[in-house]
């Protein structure tokens, strides 16, 4: 990766998903403290993205979601890929959900995750996340913060996150019905 490269994705505007990621009812209600940490995230997912093209990811879930409203803004982000990548840079949210050797696949590629951010970065990996948003990245299963359980969450799933000590839940028949969508169907890899 060259200087060019790393300028690219710091040009990158990114105040309207963090404007939307912000909104109350049409976004996730986030404060400006939290959208500016993870748009600081996202920028490295987008970094590694473009210095590791073959590998699978699995961001944190904050990153992940940073991502979806990216993509929500279609023209915006076309430019922005092409500007970046040079090509439509393509999400793949159903990793971990076709099955117990691809959940073993999601558990794999959020650890190489990991490993990549640390070895580039120099930073541990969830020292910005919220313990529930560890799991999405298949580095733990089930953790506690502030006293609030959350289970494993997928990109893909819709998963209630918990609030004032009320464990998180996931649908189990959701994602059994997941499961057996013919949607759910291997990655399929564009030439870049």
């Amino acid at each position: 990766m060259n200087a060019q490269d790393m300028l690219a994705i710091a040009a990158l505007d990114l105040e309207p998903i963090k404007v939307k990621l912000m909104h109350k009812e049409s976004g996730e209600g986030w404060t400006l403290e939290r959208a500016n940490a993870i748009e600081f995230e996202y920028r490295r997912f987008l970094y590694l993205m473009k210095q590791y093209p073959d590998e699978q990811t699995a961001p944190l879930v904050d990153v992940d979601t940073f991502w979806h409203y990216h993509i929500l803004d279609t023209m915006k982000y076309a430019v922005d890929c092409d500007a970046v990548f040079g090509h439509f840079l393509h999400h793949f949210p159903y990793i971990g959900l076709r099955g117990e050797d691809d959940e073993a696949a999601h558990i794999r590629v959020g650890l190489r995750m990991k490993e990549l951010y640390e070895d580039t970065f120099a930073e541990d990996y969830v020292r910005n996340a919220a313990p529930a948003d560890i799991a999405h990245s298949g580095v733990a299963a089930k953790l506690a913060h502030s006293g609030v359980a959350a289970q494993f969450a997928h990109s893909g799933v819709a998963a209630q996150f918990a609030h004032s000590g009320v464990a998180g839940t996931q649908t189990d028949a959701l994602i059994a019905a997941a499961q057996q969508s013919s949607f759910y169907s291997l990655r399929p890899r564009l030439p870049a």
